[in-house]
Order: C-alpha cells, then sequence, then structure tokens
C-alpha cells in the first residue's frame, strides 16, 4: 500500500472496458469536426483567389478577431490551409476542453462523491493509481484523435495542407485537450465536489477565453501566457511553430504533478477551498420551492450573467474601432459600406446578437437541466414525497427558466449598450441595441421547449439538446462561410430570426416559434406528469 500508483494497470484496462463505446465515439466525431471539412472549404475558397482575399479580410476585422483569434498570415501567405485554421483551431480547442473536463471530473470527483473511489480504494490500490488511469485514457484519447484528424486531412489532398501542417493542426487541438484535461484534475482535488470542480474548470476556460480576446485585441504578445492561446500560436500552415505545443505539454506535466501532490494529502471527499458554513435556520425565501431552486443554482446564475454581461461589452468596446477598420480597406468597403441605410455598428450588432443569443441559450439549457439531474441523483425525492404536485415542480422550473432567459439576454444588452456608448461619438441608443437583442428571445424558448419535451418524455436522453445545441452554433458560426446547403441551415431555429436593424421584423415566424415552444413544453409537461422517476 505504500505504492501509490499500486494496479494502475489493472484500472486502467477497467476504465478502457467500461469507457471504450463513449471514447470511440468521442474520437470519431472529434476527429470528424476537426478535419472532415477541409476540402468543402477548398471548393468554396481555393479555387477563387477573389473570395480568398475577402475572407482574410474579413476575419481581420475587430468582431472576428475577438471571436476566432488573430493570424500572422499576409495577402500573400493566406491559403485555404491558414484560413481553415484560423476559423476552426480556436472555437474546435473549446470543444476538446469542454469534452475533456467533463469527463475527467465524471471519472475523478463525481466517482468520490458518489462512495465508487472508496470502494476502489479498499482493495490493494495506491492512493494515485485510478488518478494516473484517468491520465493516461486522456492520453490515448487525443493521441488517437490527432493520428485520426491528422490522416482525414492527408486523404483530403488539399493543395498546401501537407502532412507536417496537418499534424501540426491535430496535435495543436490533441494537447488542448488533454491541457484542459490536467486543469480539471486539479480542480478535482480542491473542490469540495464534482459540482464545484466543474463549475470552477468552466469558469476558468471562459476567463481565458475573455482574456485573450483583450490579449489578441490590445496586447497580442500577451496571448503567450494564455492556455487558449497556445492553440493558434502554432501559426499552422503559414510558418508552423511546435514551440506552443511543447509549451502546453510541459504545463500539463506541471499540473498533473501538483494534483497528484494535492491528492496524496487530501482527505477523501474533503476539498482545499473552503466551505462556508450554512445557516441553523432556512431563510423564508428557502421555504418555497421557486426560492429553493434559486438558492440552488445561485453561484451558477450570478456567474453566467456576469460573463453574458463581460461578453456584450467585450463586442461593445471594439465599436469605436471599426469606422476607421473599414475606410482603410477596400473589401471591407465594398462589404459594408454598400448598405448606405445603417452603420457599420448595427451592421456588426445584427451577427453579434447570434453567438450572443447562442450563449445565453446554453446558460438557460444548463440552468434547466438541473431539474433533471438532481432527480436521478435521487435529491427530488424528499420534496415529491411531499404535497407538492409535479405540476408546481415542472412549471415553475419552466417559468424560473423562461425569466433567466430574458434576464441572462438583457445582460449582454446592458454591456454591449455600455461599452459601444463609452468608445462611439455617436453610440447607438438603448433602445436600437434592445430591439437588436430581444427578437432572438423567442428561439431561446424554443430550445426550452425541445428540453421539456426531452426531460417529460426520454429523461435519459436529456443530452441530445447539447447536440442540437452544437449543431445550432456550428450552423450559426459558419454556416455563410462554408455555403452550407439551405435544407441544413433550415433545422436551426435561428435561421429564422431576423437580423435586427437590417432585416425586416417577421412577426409571423416569431410570434409561431413563440406558440410553437409554448406548445411543446406543454408536451413535455404531458409526459413529466405520467412518467416514473428515473435514477442514474
Amino acid at each position: 500500500m505504500k505504492n501509490r500508483f499500486n494496479m494502475t494497470g489493472m484500472l486502467f484496462l477497467h476504465t478502457l472496458r467500461r469507457d471504450w463505446l463513449k471514447l470511440l465515439i468521442w474520437a470519431v466525431a472529434l476527429s470528424l469536426f476537426t478535419g472532415g471539412f477541409a476540402s468543402a472549404m477548398y471548393e468554396i475558397y481555393g479555387k477563387d483567389p477573389a473570395g480568398l482575399m475577402a475572407m482574410y479580410e474579413t476575419l481581420k476585422n475587430p468582431v472576428m478577431i475577438a471571436m476566432l483569434g488573430p493570424t500572422s498570415a499576409t495577402a500573400e501567405t493566406y491559403t485555404v490551409g491558414a484560413m481553415y485554421a484560423h476559423e476552426m483551431i480556436l472555437f474546435t480547442s473549446l470543444v476538446f476542453a469542454i469534452v475533456s473536463i467533463m469527463h475527467v471530473i465524471s471519472r475523478t470527483r463525481k466517482e468520490e462523491d458518489e462512495g465508487t473511489t472508496e470502494l476502489i480504494r479498499s482493495f490493494q490500490v495506491g492512493r494515485l493509481a485510478n488518478t494516473t488511469a484517468v491520465v493516461i485514457e486522456m492520453f490515448l484519447l487525443h493521441l488517437v484523435i490527432s493520428v485520426l484528424s491528422t490522416g482525414l486531412l492527408q486523404v483530403q489532398g488539399v493543395p498546401g495542407m501537407d502532412f507536417h501542417s496537418n499534424l501540426l493542426y491535430s496535435s495543436s487541438l490533441g494537447i488542448q485537450g488533454f491541457l484542459w484535461a490536467m486543469i480539471a484534475l486539479i480542480f478535482a482535488q480542491l473542490a469540495d465536489g464534482a459540482g464545484s470542480a466543474r463549475g470552477l474548470s468552466f469558469f476558468t476556460l471562459g476567463f481565458f477565453y475573455i482574456l485573450r480576446m483583450v490579449t489578441d485585441m490590445k496586447a497580442p504578445d500577451g496571448s503567450w501566457f494564455n492556455p487558449l492561446g497556445w492553440s493558434y500560436l502554432v501559426n499552422v500552415y503559414i510558418s508552423d511553430s511546435w514551440l506552443p505545443i511543447v509549451i502546453a505539454f510541459v504545463a500539463s506535466i506541471v499540473f498533473i504533478a501538483v494534483s497528484y501532490l494535492l491528492e496524496q494529502v487530501r482527505d477523501m471527499g474533503a476539498g482545499y477551498l473552503p466551505e462556508r458554513a450554512g445557516h441553523a435556520h432556512a431563510k423564508e425565501r428557502m421555504l418555497s420551492l421557486p426560492g429553493l431552486v434559486l438558492r440552488l443554482q445561485k453561484i451558477f446564475i450570478i456567474g453566467w450573467l456576469f460573463a453574458l454581461f463581460i461578453c456584450g461589452a467585450m463586442y461593445g468596446s471594439i465599436f469605436g474601432d471599426m469606422d476607421d477598420f473599414v475606410s482603410k480597406n477596400e473589401i471591407m468597403k465594398q462589404m459594408f459600406l454598400h448598405n448606405s441605410d445603417y452603420t457599420i455598428q448595427e451592421q456588426f450588432m445584427s451577427v453579434l446578437f447570434v453567438i450572443l443569443s447562442l450563449l445565453t441559450t446554453i446558460f438557460i439549457v444548463g440552468s434547466l437541466m438541473r431539474l433533471i439531474n438532481e432527480e436521478k441523483k435521487g435529491r427530488w425525492d424528499q420534496l415529491y414525497a411531499t404535497k407538492l404536485s409535479r405540476t408546481k415542480f415542472y412549471w415553475y422550473h419552466m417559468i424560473i427558466a423562461s425569466i433567466l432567459g430574458v434576464v441572462g439576454q438583457f445582460s449582454a444588452i446592458l454591456g454591449l449598450y455600455l461599452a459601444q456608448r463609452s468608445v462611439m461619438e455617436t453610440p447607438l441608443s438603448f433602445w436600437e441595441i434592445t430591439k437588436a437583442g430581444i427578437v432572438w428571445i423567442p428561439a431561446i424558448f424554443f430550445f426550452i421547449g425541445i428540453l421539456s419535451v426531452l426531460i417529460g418524455w426520454l429523461p435519459r436522453f436529456t443530452m441530445i439538446i447539447w447536440a442540437y445545441l452544437i449543431f445550432a452554433f456550428f450552423i450559426s458560426y459558419f454556416g455563410q462561410m462554408m455555403e452550407i446547403p439551405e435544407f441544413v441551415t433550415n433545422l436551426d431555429v435561428f435561421s429564422y430570426i431576423p437580423k435586427i436593424p437590417i432585416e425586416e421584423w417577421k412577426w409571423g415566424a416569431i410570434i409561431f416559434i413563440k406558440l410553437l415552444a409554448l406548445f411543446i413544453i406543454v408536451i413535455g409537461f404531458i409526459g413529466y406528469k405520467k412518467r416514473d422517476l428515473v435514477s442514474e
């Protein structure tokens, strides 16, 4: 038992037997997402130099840099590969990071909370064996994904995307996934439970994403101190630097060592971050179901509202530079100055609210998922046993989620309004920005409806909502750039929302989406009221 790594191999094999199907699905899906669109990009832009240059100028604008990061390419070195990496690498890194965080927390701190780790350690198993097995699993997973995605890029045979650059591109994403897995491993030791560890990990991910917006715009060298910055600083398909990957790998090893040091002296079930002592008696607001629901999600709600406000403010802060940027660029003039009825800021704002609305949707889906997650863990059982009806349980959650959706959207609106007001000589009015933001609320409600149906009729498959949300995010993010077929775009509810102010209000579509959302929420209620309780 003095060997802290005893039986690591056995636990690793056990982990593979348990997770092999999930890992296989992740490996295939992430590999396809990483390298599956290169040939499509080449067909659209690679055969038209003018179109490629138009994309080069488009992606150099402040909004796109804030969202996708910068590029070191010049007009002469901007190839299809450089454009593909510029559009994909940061966004894909976020996907890798999210998947890694969820899996590591699930296989470490969550199992510890559930008592599984205590059972395993009752045998002749080293204290660090389970953690090491998870580390090996994550390393091999991202190694396999890197190999698969490199092969996928290679077989497409896109001119300018050679094997060395393809390997660098895939390796950059693979090391990002492994790096964020190790960051999550540290929070698994620091936090007092799986929920807190997951929340701290995602907060850190969001913080570094917002931080790199600032550094990419104001101080590009500062991005070298940002883990997310190491993804695009490889300058793949341009100068091909392996240094950021070496830095990320070394940082991962350091994080593993730190997590080992923390775990081997930590009591099982405990954390290093102090736990605040609870009140001896519940406050009056805790004696109602809405008060209890809001209390359980207080940190989650406050964190997301703050993040939405900051995102709106970050985008608003670049409004003052847009006129100068466009006036010095002939291609951008053709793109944005041909519509004299609207300012450049108004045209940018109509696009920005697509992203901000999707972020609000993620917030609401995460909040409403607590209804089914708490049920699976058996934490609602004591409340179900009281006089509280399922009707109240269901509709309280739906109403709270709807209110939070509106509040979240207004948080982003307020951040955008205050920031652009401080940098523009003639700022947009609060009402102009509000109109551009509130028009997306029906689409946010539609996601509440979809999730309510899953909760009511397919409670074990509620994760499907994340797949549809990723699909909507991808269509909204890359739809126009990649010329995705119209019938695919029409599956995204956001495609039916008018981009105010440059498009006219589509009252018919907006009212229909609202009514459809309400209808499917009712359908979800019918299933929820009749079905049996579920557990993990």
